[in-house]
């Protein structure tokens, strides 16, 4: 349990900076839009840029109409970090209809940070949009419940490929996710029901964060 923004900003640079002692190569991260990103965003500029040079970001999903994902991003930060050279706007890959999010096959990612919607969605992976099998990485979503209807999502698919042996971490923060904690803890729903639950039945190393007070 954190008891804040600064906490979680903290836990993000303390995840990155564990994995970059790790490896050498690029460090790929796959984000939440929405008002979780911010938080993400605002712990990585506090790396040191040796760290901060070798991201790549990933966005989970955009909107196509309206105020966009990539959009909060780069207010959250990234518009500066690139004005100031610090990260190159190609960095962030943002989900397109009809094309992979990950261009290799064979790239996973490093981290994954998701946020929990009051109804359980994750990215926009809606309660009953559609069915796991047989998608590829992206989906267009043309009927979701939250204003605009018109999404494009990486898929329960894409987290399958890329993402199964990865860290996923669980964002439950504000009073309104206690419902969508409550029923993923009690293990007892499918994806279908509560999107959130996929990553615990496909045993990915699941961890959750949340701001909830028992």
């Amino acid at each position: 349990m954190i008891t804040g923004s600064p906490e979680l900003q903290m836990l993000v640079r303390t995840h990155i900076e564990e994995i970059a002692k790790r490896k050498d190569e690029l460090i790929h991260i796959g984000l939440p839009g929405g008002r979780s990103a911010g938080h993400l965003i605002q712990g990585m500029l506090g790396l040191d840029d040796s760290v901060f040079k070798r991201i790549r970001l990933y966005l989970l999903d955009e909107r196509l109409s309206g105020e966009l994902n990539s959009d909060t991003l780069m207010e959250a930060g990234l518009d500066k970090a690139v004005e100031s050279k610090r990260f190159a706007k190609s960095s962030l890959t943002v989900p397109r209809v009809g094309k992979p999010l990950l261009e290799n096959k064979s790239t996973k990612f490093d981290l994954v940070y998701l946020g929990i919607g009051e109804d359980g969605h994750v990215a926009s992976l809606f309660p009953g949009s559609y069915p796991s099998e047989d998608s590829g990485q992206t989906a267009l979503i043309t009927n979701s419940p939250k204003p605009p209807s018109e999404r494009v999502t990486f898929t329960y698919r894409g987290f399958l490929d890329h993402a199964q042996q990865s860290p996923v971490y669980l964002l439950a923060l504000g009073e309104g996710k206690r419902e969508a904690l409550n029923r993923l803890l009690s293990d007892k729903e499918t994806a279908n029901t509560l999107p959130c639950s996929f990553f615990f039945h496909h045993d990915f190393p699941v961890t959750i964060i949340t701001d909830i007070k028992e």
